[in-house]
C-alpha cells in the first residue's frame, strides 16, 4: 500500500473511532423498547428479535464484509468473539434488568459506520482491532435486548440472540468469501458503504433529534 493510501486508511480508522465516541457521549434519550414475541417462548424469542432488529443485522453483516478483507483464519475467532460478547450482554442485561441503555442506538449507528467504512475501503488491520470491534459490537447488540427480555428467561433468550448473531455472521462471511475475485471485491465494498451511509443518516438523525429536544 503506498503512502497516500495508509495514509487514508489511518483516516478512515480514526473517522470511525470518534463517531462511536461521540456517539457513546450522547446525551441521554429516552429509552426505546422492542415487544418481544412473547408466544414464540424465550429462546425463539431472542433468535426473532436479532433478526427483526436492521441495526444488529446491518452491524453484523458489515463486520463480516470488513472481515472477509482479512486472513481467512480469523473467521472463526471473529465468529467465536461475537457469540460470547452478544450472550454475555443480553444475559446480564435481562438477568439484572438493565434497560437497553438511552445511548445505545447512537452507539449502534456509530459501530454501522465503523464496520462500513472499514469494508468500503478494505482496510486490512491485525486481528486484535478487528476482534474489538466485534466484542464491543457484540456488548451493544447483545445489552439493546435487555427491554425485550422482560419477563422472560434470561439464559434462553440470551442463548437464542447470540445464536442468531453467530448465524448471521457466519453465512455473511461465507457469502463474502464467495465473492473474492475482482468484481465480488467491488460488490463487497459498495455494500460496505451502503452500511455505512445508513449509520451515519441514523446518527444524523438521533443527534438532530435530541438536539431539537435540548
Amino acid at each position: 500500500m503506498d503512502m497516500l493510501g495508509r495514509r487514508r486508511a489511518r483516516d478512515v480508522v480514526a473517522t470511525g473511532a470518534i463517531a462511536l465516541l461521540l456517539a457513546i457521549c450522547l446525551p441521554a434519550n429516552a429509552a426505546e423498547a422492542h415487544t418481544a414475541l412473547q408466544g414464540m417462548g424465550s429462546f425463539w424469542s431472542g433468535v426473532a428479535h436479532l433478526l427483526t432488529s436492521f441495526d444488529q443485522l446491518a452491524f453484523l453483516l458489515g463486520l463480516a464484509i470488513w472481515a472477509s478483507f482479512q486472513d481467512i483464519r480469523l473467521d472463526a475467532i471473529i465468529i467465536r468473539t461475537a457469540f460470547l460478547a452478544v450472550l454475555a450482554g443480553a444475559w446480564v442485561g435481562a438477568e439484572f434488568a438493565v434497560g437497553a441503555g438511552p445511548n445505545l442506538p447512537a452507539a449502534g449507528a456509530a459501530l454501522m459506520m465503523l464496520v462500513g467504512l472499514g469494508g468500503a475501503v478494505a482496510l486490512r488491520v491485525g486481528m486484535l482491532p478487528l476482534l474489538g470491534v466485534a466484542l464491543i459490537g457484540g456488548l451493544v447488540c447483545g445489552t439493546a435486548n435487555a427491554d425485550p427480555a422482560s419477563g422472560m428467561t434470561a439464559a434462553l433468550f440470551s442463548l437464542g440472540g447470540s445464536i442468531a448473531a453467530a448465524s448471521v455472521l457466519s453465512y455473511g462471511l461465507l457469502a463474502a468469501r464467495r465473492l473474492e475475485n475482482s468484481w465480488g471485491s467491488i460488490a463487497r465494498r459498495a455494500g460496505a458503504s451502503w452500511i455505512a451511509a445508513t449509520g451515519l443518516i441514523v446518527l444524523a438523525f438521533l443527534v438532530s433529534r435530541n438536539a431539537g429536544r435540548s
